[in-house]
């Protein structure tokens, strides 16, 4: 893992990475899942992987519950020659797509929130886009009427995600 200087990628703020990833790899996880992940997505991680953001909150509106939410996230990332002693979460778990029960197909996750829950890019509209929508879905909790994890919009694409990401203690300092 690097801890460095505060480096920047648009909006966020990152305090720590588990180094580069190449191409290859991305491809690899590509042709794997049979997906073409965002070009935003692929810019961020083959420089910062699994990167550690100041900018880790986002919210949400739970439909189910008909309530707003706000869930703090983490990215997962991939493994590689230079984080093998120490690898992040690793992004080839794909649990949810390889649930046929509980799960969802064309749904990837990138990263989870600090409940357990994964924030996932969502190909259902369109499997073969470049631009998925995001979602999250929920872990410990159940549609009634699917019997499938709930599951929540979050950004229509991965670029507006990243501008809804906000740091909790600057929107909400302690008084």
């Amino acid at each position: 893992m690097r801890e460095d200087s505060m480096k920047k990628f648009r909006n966020l703020e990152i305090y720590y990475d588990y180094g580069c990833v190449s191409r290859e790899i991305i491809s690899n996880f590509e042709k794997n899942f049979n997906i073409k992940l965002p070009d935003l997505y692929i810019q961020l991680i083959t420089i910062y992987n699994a990167p550690g953001v100041n900018q880790n909150y986002f919210d949400y509106y739970d439909s189910y519950h008909d309530e707003d939410e706000g869930a703090s996230f983490c990215f997962e990332g991939f493994e590689t020659d230079s984080n093998i002693d120490s690898p992040p979460e690793n992004i080839l778990g794909q649990y949810l797509y390889d649930d046929p029960i509980y799960g969802y197909e064309n749904v990837y996750s990138f990263g989870s929130t600090a409940r357990g829950d994964y924030v996932c890019f969502d190909y259902r509209d369109n499997p073969l886009g470049d631009n998925p929508k995001i979602c999250i879905v929920i872990h410990d909790e159940y549609d009634e009427k699917t019997g499938r994890k709930l599951l929540f919009p979050v950004a229509d694409n991965f670029e507006e995600f990243l501008d809804k990401l906000y740091d909790f203690n600057e929107r909400y300092p302690e008084e």
